[in-house]
């Protein structure tokens, strides 16, 4: 069994949409939130279909394995 990818944090982070667990979940995706001036980064985690229902019309989230 291989490792779960987990971005640039250490660990996964649970789904900042329903806020239940990632772990072994195939369609997590990491998000950084980035805020000028600041050099702070916030980073979120996600299920990829539950962050994709709350995009708005147009932006989709697409998956690739890294």
């Amino acid at each position: 069994m291989s490792e779960d990818w987990t971005g640039p944090v250490t660990t996964r982070l649970r789904c900042c949409i329903c806020g239940g667990d990632t772990e072994g979940d195939e369609d997590y995706v990491v998000i950084a939130l980035h805020a000028a001036p600041s050099d702070a980064i916030q980073y979120l985690g996600a299920h990829a279909p539950h962050l994709d229902g709350a995009m708005a019309r147009g932006f989709t989230v697409e998956v690739t394995q890294m």
